[in-house]
């Protein structure tokens, strides 16, 4: 496991020993079991929780710097994704104004309908630009988002975030219950 690096798409600002953070549960749950060194996660700046903005802008840079000379957006093998209820992935929300970023590789949210309010999150141009996107759906209350996801919405307006991405290589991995097996 030493040759794989993780990232986060997205992270709320608090600590990262905060129990909001999703480092905190990754850690628990993912990297320790595996084994993945420290050295090779790279999370937000623990000293910048409180601005989101600074935090989203060296999160950006420590992401360029680990893909030198690489193209804009970097190109990530995988990102792994959940979906809410309400269908955001990352910290893209339903009829959020950062739905229409299309520049920037991390954005700042000051303004989360989700608590806590101030997060970063990649954008839509890193989402589509990996080689490819894993979505892990678990839970009986995603099951209407992620069926309007993969069945594609009625009209443009209806389309939630995650069936925004423009990724070819998109994978659903869902619990049996959606379905009602």
């Amino acid at each position: 496991m030493d040759k794989w690096f993780v990232f986060f798409s997205d992270e709320r600002c608090v600590k990262l020993s905060s129990d909001d953070s999703n480092y905190k549960s990754v850690h628990e749950f993912v990297l320790d079991p595996l084994k993945i060194p420290e050295e090779n996660v790279i999370t937000i700046d623990p000293n910048e929780y409180g601005d989101a903005e600074k935090a989203a802008k060296l999160y950006e840079e420590s992401i360029t710097g680990f893909f030198k000379n690489s193209s804009s957006p970097p190109v990530f093998d995988l990102i792994l994704l959940g979906m809410g209820p309400d269908g955001h992935t990352c910290s893209l929300f339903p009829k959020h104004k950062l739905l229409a970023e299309t520049k920037a590789t991390i954005a700042p949210i000051a303004d989360s309908p989700k608590p806590p309010s101030n997060r970063i999150t990649f954008t839509y141009p890193v989402l589509d630009a990996a080689k490819a996107v894993a979505f892990v759906c678990c839970g009986g209350g995603k099951s209407g988002a992620l069926k309007t996801v993969i069945e594609g919405a009625k009209t443009p307006d209806d389309q939630l975030p995650s069936g925004r991405i423009k990724n070819k290589r998109v994978i659903s991995i869902a619990e049996i219950q959606f379905w009602g097996r």
